[in-house]
């Protein structure tokens, strides 16, 4: 009669299901999750790699977020010079009306200024999320106090005694090799030529109209539109950059995520076919023990 030694087959087959279980077990949450694993060590031969691209995507999403804080204010500061040069111009047009023959309304011109020049101030004083932006690196105070400015009178200087900030340039490091200087202070010439111009028309002596005083206002004026309209333009510039930047950052951000799906994702596919090929296997292992078990050993003793 032929023996049958069923104790070391049974032990060797029960591990083998057990681990045939487990891998089944692990396949499923794979499947279900999507995930080749849910922790590093799962995924262990390219844990180092994907650490460095999860934090290389975290510091371009960094980036970003301040990227659009810091358009938001060039933004601002881009509007806030653009109507300066507007009011600059109004008021070109202003003392234009009152020269030659035509001195008429002199009075209603001053109060105008005074009145513009006031509106001056405040967009010199703009402020965002409660930041001054035009005084430098004390954005928590007005950049612009013209209770400290002294009237203008013909033929003027520059003054600057109004401004409350400092020197400061504002910047951004807006990528890991690129850093945007964008600042601009309220003490600028063309800000000082425009405050000047203003003070110069709301101050005059209205009996006599002095023409050389407004021949000088006349230039400051039109320089103070120059000026202004060039400080737009680079602030427009520096917008331009930053949000170029910041596209860039999105698009390095796709391929990033593309890479860690590669790493972190399942073919569900490969998935499922390798799901089933494991549930087959461990069957057969089950249907192996089972048939050990009804021919035991002590069954023919």
């Amino acid at each position: 009669m032929e023996r049958v030694a069923t104790y070391n087959h049974q032990n060797t087959l029960v591990q083998y299901m057990m681990k045939a279980e487990a891998q089944v077990a692990a396949e499923q949450v794979r499947s279900a999750s999507g995930l080749n694993s849910t922790d590093y060590k799962g995924i262990a031969t390219d844990s180092s790699r994907l650490v460095n691209l999860e934090s290389h995507y975290r510091r371009l999403e960094q980036y970003i977020d301040e990227g659009e804080v810091v358009n938001g204010r060039i933004q601002s500061m881009y509007d806030a010079v653009g109507s300066m040069a507007d009011l600059t111009s109004r008021l070109s047009s202003l003392i234009t009306g009152l020269q030659g023959d035509n001195a008429a309304g002199v009075e209603g011109v001053v109060a105008e200024a005074g009145q513009l020049m006031e509106e001056l101030a405040g967009l010199m004083n703009t402020q965002q999320d409660g930041r001054y932006l035009f005084g430098g690196g004390r954005t928590d105070q007005t950049a612009v106090d013209l209770d400290s400015y002294t009237a203008a009178t013909y033929p003027s200087s520059a003054d600057t005694g109004y401004y409350q900030g400092d020197s400061t340039v504002a910047h951004f490091q807006a990528a890991d090799d690129f850093v945007l200087s964008y600042g601009v202070t309220a003490d600028d010439p063309a800000f000082e030529k425009a405050l000047r111009a203003f003070s110069l028309i709301a101050n005059m002596s209205t009996d006599p109209v002095d023409d050389d005083l407004l021949a000088e206002a006349t230039g400051l004026a039109s320089d103070a539109t120059d000026g202004l309209t060039i400080t737009q333009a680079k602030l427009g510039a520096a917008s331009s950059s930053l949000e170029n930047t910041i596209d860039r950052h999105v698009d390095e951000q796709l391929v990033l995520q593309t890479q860690v799906d590669d790493i972190r994702s399942v073919d569900l596919a490969e998935s499922t076919t390798k799901l089933s090929q494991l549930q087959a296997s461990l069957e057969a292992t089950m249907s192996l023990m089972k048939i050990l078990e009804e021919n035991n050993l002590s069954k023919y003793l």
